[in-house]
């Protein structure tokens, strides 16, 4: 059996509560960048937080010292956060069963 090599890239679902965002899931993602920024261009939401939108979802590229740094960042309602992680889990269902 092959060893498969951890994504460097992770997609975090994030909650404003009580004066800070929690993180709520986070999905590993495919290493290849340009896939991982184009599910990101498909999510629904705003770049900029608002009292509608305290549902924030961040990619972030996990570097060679366990360090993540963010890379983009989308905030979003609940119902956008419902579309978005049915957005994720067919992409990523069909990277996992079909590549």
């Amino acid at each position: 059996m092959q060893d498969m090599e951890r994504s460097n890239y992770y997609i975090e679902l994030q909650m404003y509560c009580r004066g800070r965002y929690m993180t709520i899931a986070s999905f590993d993602r495919s290493s290849c960048e340009k896939i991982v920024h184009e599910l990101f261009d498909e999510l629904r939401g705003d770049p900029q937080a608002s009292d509608l939108r305290l549902l924030r979802i961040n990619l972030l590229l996990n570097d060679n010292e366990n360090s993540k740094t963010q890379l983009r960042s989308i905030h979003c309602t609940l119902d956008e956060l419902a579309e978005n992680t049915k957005i994720i889990i067919k992409k990523t269902f069909r990277s996992v069963n079909f590549d």
